[in-house]
Parts: structure tokens; C-alpha cells; sequence
């Protein structure tokens, strides 16, 4: 069944497959709580808020950092 899937999926236009992928996250995204966060991005994600507090007058706001690169 998987093999016949795959080549099924790819047959499918690039924009195909973006709307396949986009549909597939929002099913996923939907229900966050079945969605397990792995340690590792705990870790890294503690360490950074760590990071905020700490030195919270040499962060940027989203508008400056999007004025500065879009």
C-alpha cells in the first residue's frame, strides 16, 4: 500500500503536493495536544527564554526585525 501512495502522491503538480502538505499540517495543527514536543526543543526553548529575560533591552520587536530584512 505504501509504494502504491508514494507513487500515487508522485504524479501529483508541485501545487498538488503544496496543498497535500498544507492540508496534512492543518489536520496535524488542529489538535496541538496530540502533538508531543521533544525534549531537545524544550531544552533549547528554555535556554532561550532564559536568554530574554536576561537581557531583555537588546531584544528587537518583530516590526524592526521585518522592516530590517522584508
Amino acid at each position: 500500500m505504501e509504494d502504491t501512495l508514494i507513487k500515487e502522491l508522485s504524479q501529483l503538480s508541485k501545487n498538488e503536493k503544496i496543498m497535500l502538505v498544507e492540508a496534512l499540517w492543518d489536520s496535524i495543527a488542529s489538535d496541538p495536544g496530540q502533538v508531543e514536543v521533544p525534549n531537545h526543543h524544550k531544552t533549547i526553548l528554555k535556554s532561550r527564554l532564559e536568554s530574554l529575560e536576561e537581557d531583555k533591552l537588546n531584544g528587537r520587536s518583530w516590526d524592526e526585525i521585518r522592516k530590517k530584512y522584508l
